[in-house]
């Protein structure tokens, strides 16, 4: 029998707590090139976001380890994680990053896209979006979270996520056809 996902990382954090460095090792490799994609996303530079990511991994043991708190939803306290330091990243240097090349990006959220655009369209898009906005977006889209994961990580009711999502799709087409013309 198959256990659920929050079940087995109920698990592995409950471990992880006790300092079993194997069971981190399968959490990293479980959430690592996805908590990259978003954060290379919102920072635009994958030699940020490695720096960033790692950062990341360092946090998430000295928190599970230290903290007498637990962690109810791993994958959103992780992706909380990864947009508070992307926020401090933004916080401490005060600059707009160029956009690089496009960004090749793997995984399943990614076919999600039904867009006749190039991705390189749809980040500079993304890009004028807030970044309130660009994070749902990509949580959604690329990433693939349902309203309510959404909500969990961003610290928002299910409903005023959707209409954030909604009104975030509505900028980001406008936006797309303004350039495509």
């Amino acid at each position: 029998m198959k256990l659920s996902r929050r079940i087995e990382d109920q698990i592995l954090l409950l471990k992880i707590k006790h300092g079993d460095q194997e069971a981190f090792a399968i959490i990293y490799d479980k959430y690592v090139d996805a908590l990259f994609r978003f954060v290379v996303f919102r920072v635009r530079s994958e030699e940020i976001a490695q720096d960033i990511t790692s950062e990341l991994f360092l946090k998430i043991w000295q928190h599970i380890t230290t903290s007498p708190t637990n962690v109810e939803n791993l994958r959103a306290f992780l992706y909380q994680m990864a947009r508070n330091l992307v926020a401090d990243h933004y916080r401490t240097t005060q600059e707009t990053l160029p956009l690089e090349e496009a960004i090749e990006v793997e995984g399943s959220g990614a076919k999600d896209l039904n867009v006749r655009l190039s991705l390189a369209e749809v980040e500079k898009g993304l890009s004028n979006l807030p970044g309130e906005w660009q994070e749902v977006v990509i949580l959604a889209y690329i990433e693939g979270f349902k309203h309510a994961e959404i909500a969990a990580i961003i610290g928002k009711s299910p409903a005023a996520t959707r209409v954030l999502l909604h009104r975030a799709i509505k900028e980001l087409k406008r936006i797309l056809n303004q350039a495509t013309y």
